[in-house]
Order: structure tokens, then sequence, then C-alpha cells
């Protein structure tokens, strides 16, 4: 059987004797076929949860705010689309007051 994604790279670090039984003992309680499968699938996954410099929570507080943000920004052209129309119907609004405020 050929493998399609050749694991060729090496990587190496070293670890106290107590680190290294603690690592052994995840290894068994996970029921991980080596010590380095335990340690890839560990790398990756916390690689996976964590991409690039922000984390999930991070990026979903930031999109949060985006979103308030936006919906404050179309209350206040809803407001001004209201305000315009409103004007032209009481015939108060300047000429093109009613179109500016559309495209704003």
């Amino acid at each position: 059987m050929s493998v399609l994604c050749p694991r060729n790279r090496l990587v190496n670090f070293r670890l106290s004797e107590e680190e290294f039984e603690t690592l052994k003992s995840s290894c068994s309680s996970h029921g991980a076929r080596s010590i380095s499968d335990f340690a890839r699938s560990s790398v990756l996954r916390r690689l996976e949860e964590t991409p690039g410099v922000a984390s999930v929570p991070h990026q979903l507080a930031r999109l949060d705010h985006k979103v308030s943000e936006l919906g404050s920004r179309v209350g206040e052209l809803v407001q001004l689309l209201e305000m315009g129309q409103d004007a032209e119907r009481a015939g108060t609004a300047p000429e093109g007051a009613f179109e500016a405020a559309s495209r704003a």
C-alpha cells in the first residue's frame, strides 16, 4: 500500500524524565499507537484549534463587535431614509433630499 502523503519530516525536542513519563501516561490513556502518533496528533489538533495568532473565541468576539457596529450603521441609515421620506411627504424637503438620503 503506497502512502499518499509520506511523513518524511522530523521534529525533535527534549523532555525531562518527569515530562516523558507524563507523555507516556497520556499516550496510553488516550489509546494512541505510539508516543510519536500521540505527539503528532496533539500538536496538529492544537494548530487547528488556534489558527494564526488569534484564537477562535477571540475571532468570534471581533466578529460580534463588527456585526454590532454594522447594525448601528444600518440603523442610522434607516433613520436618515425615514427622515427624508417624512420631510418629502410634508413638502419641506429640499429638492433631491430623499435621493441623497437613499444613497447614504
